[in-house]
């Protein structure tokens, strides 16, 4: 289901198999930042550069078609 431009939400179920099929990474700095903003999503980097924040618990995500869609969605732009 898309939300806004750029945005699609990912369910629960769809999850693991994404991170897996794309090569899924843990982004460190992202983390970072999400962290320092209060958030509580843990950021994968694709292959293809496009981002997945994943809620606690894997209950669900949302997947931004680059680091640049992810900052206006989230206002983390600086």
């Amino acid at each position: 289901m898309n939300n806004k431009k750029g945005v699609v939400t990912v369910a629960q179920g769809h999850i693991e198999k994404g991170i897996s099929k794309y090569n899924g990474i843990i982004d460190a700095q992202l983390t970072s930042l999400i962290k320092s903003a209060g958030l509580q999503y843990t950021p994968y980097l694709f292959n293809d550069g496009r981002i997945l924040l994943v809620m606690p618990n894997n209950l669900g995500g949302f997947l931004y078609d680059s680091r640049e869609a992810m900052f206006e969605a989230l206002s983390l732009s600086s």
